[in-house]
């Protein structure tokens, strides 16, 4: 992360060294005879929301009414659909069914399981298998009274000589009567109901010794009734907190961070969540679970359509805060990522009587954000950047000093320090003799807001010898340590119209 003011720290230093050469001297003010020259470096003026536009594509930046600035990170948008629900229906059906009778009753329901009210058809084909040992013509009917279309009961009709032995009948008339898209099924007190009627060409009805129900890639596109306990898995998501990902040390704390998660749900059943993993990832390879009764024990209701509602998606927000998690804790434990997976279970209370619905269409999603308003406190929060550079164009100097002006409007004061760095990565020399505070933070009122810009100048002088100490140096490295005013003990809030101004030159002595 490149936090608002060590980015503007970042570009005024690597400005300082890296826009002009010292023998570059068209913008030079004489100072004095003896060769002093006093070079404008840079003049730069940035507000909070100019500087967070600096984060990555999975930062949202928003910003609320009263202009406090919110840093919003979005997990993937999770979806289940109803497939696996209906692969699950479709294979407890069996592809034969057994006629014992010419009037034969199917089960229907599985009681504490699964109890159909209603469903409909959308692929498939019902045929038979038989055998006959009557010699001579049968006509066979076959009905499934309680499968419907248009109020007449889905029906197979054939004739065929016999004797025959035991083999799949597939009938191709009339059509409509094999295929089963667009029946519509009723089951009766959890029953249905089969009759044949096998008539000899003498006009004897006749039992025969074996017949069956062959069902060919039945499936459902509605289904209604009581639809038993089922879990739906999830799918594993993070969520990167690119806020705190070059976090060092020191202490963060936001008044009101919240998790939310955002929830679409066609679902038409009661469904729960089942959060099998919601754990904070932090900076030294700590994982932390964020706790609640909501993940450990009552998990979270999700609002669902009701039975006068099909097709119709139903959304919710669910917030995790102070009041019903540890959320303050874990977003002060250095977070990088949220790791997290959240399974849903249907009719998770296991009550009979509410029914409810599923339609092949039916779905829900699931999308997890992190919402940091930028209203807390800081102590000693440190950041590392670097960025190269390059003195080969430098002259002799008998010394350098550089200047810095900052005009602060920002709650944050900036504590720093720059190491020259060569090579190989030994540091040869430091900007400051220690860390020293750049940019005081604007005082502000009980209520966390500034009410008065601040000024500060910072100078550093080096030597002919001490500048020759750095003429190697590729890289300026910068350590920056952030505290809100007060240093860290009250809370400001970070508005999007507070800016900085910074002023910085060098005076050559040559």
């Amino acid at each position: 992360m490149k936090l608002s003011s060590v980015v503007l720290v970042s570009l005024l230093i690597a400005g300082a060294f890296g826009c002009k050469q010292v023998d570059e001297f068209q913008d030079a003010d004489i100072v004095s005879g003896d060769a002093e020259f006093a070079i404008p470096l840079l003049k730069a003026k940035t507000s909070i929301q100019d500087l967070l536009e600096n984060f990555d594509e999975f930062t949202f930046i928003e910003i609320d009414p009263d202009g406090v600035i919110h840093l919003r990170y979005k997990g993937d948008v999770l979806s289940q659909n109803a497939k696996e629900f209906f692969d699950d229906t479709r294979s407890k059906l069996p592809p034969l069914i057994p006629l014992g009778t010419p009037f034969f009753t199917l089960p229907f329901s599985s009681p504490g399981q699964l109890e159909v009210d209603f469903a409909t058809y959308s692929t498939g084909t019902v045929s038979l298998a038989l055998i006959s040992d009557y010699v001579g013509m049968v006509d066979l009917t076959v009905q499934i009274l309680q499968a419907k279309k248009n109020g007449q009961p889905m029906t197979v009709h054939t004739q065929f000589q016999s004797p025959i032995g035991i083999q799949p009948i597939v009938f191709h008339y009339p059509p409509e009567f094999v295929e089963c898209a667009g029946y519509d099924l009723i089951p009766e007190n959890g029953e249905v109901h089969i009759r044949y009627d096998a008539v000899t060409d003498a006009g004897d009805t006749i039992e025969l010794p074996f017949i069956a129900l062959v069902n060919q890639n039945i499936d459902f596109s509605y289904i209604e009734g009581y639809l038993g306990n089922f879990e739906q898995l999830g799918k594993r998501d993070s969520i990167t907190i690119e806020f705190f990902e070059n976090w060092t040390q020191g202490d963060v704390f936001f008044e009101d961070p919240v998790i939310k998660i955002y929830i679409d749900n066609s679902f038409g059943v009661p469904t729960r969540s089942s959060i099998d993993t919601f754990d904070i990832l932090t900076v030294n390879d700590g994982r932390i679970p964020l706790e609640s009764d909501f993940i450990t024990e009552t998990g979270i209701d999700f609002v669902y359509p009701a039975l006068n509602e099909v097709g119709q998606t139903k959304s919710m927000t669910f917030t995790f805060d102070a009041s019903n998690s540890n959320i303050k804790d874990v977003l002060g434990s250095r977070p990088i990522a949220l790791d997290y997976k959240v399974d849903a279970i249907m009719n998770p209370d296991s009550i009979v009587d509410q029914r409810g619905f599923i339609t092949d269409s039916s779905f829900y999603r699931i999308q997890v954000e992190v919402d940091l308003p930028l209203h807390g406190r800081a102590n000693g929060f440190g950041v590392v950047d670097s960025f190269d550079v390059d003195f080969s164009g430098y002259g002799n100097l008998k010394e350098v000093e550089f200047k810095l002006v900052a005009d602060n409007n920002m709650p944050l004061a900036i504590d720093a320090q720059v190491y020259f760095v060569d090579t190989t990565g030994t540091v040869l020399d430091s900007l400051f003799d220690a860390r020293t505070r750049i940019v005081e933070a604007a005082p502000v009122d009980s209520n966390g807001e500034v009410t008065d810009p601040i000024s500060r100048t910072n100078f550093s002088t080096f030597t002919t010898e001490r500048f020759d100490k750095i003429r190697d140096a590729k890289k300026l490295v910068l350590h920056g340590f952030f505290s809100t005013t007060n240093d860290g003990q009250q809370s400001v809030k970070a508005f999007a119209n507070q800016d900085v101004e910074i002023r910085m030159g060098m005076k050559l002595k040559r």
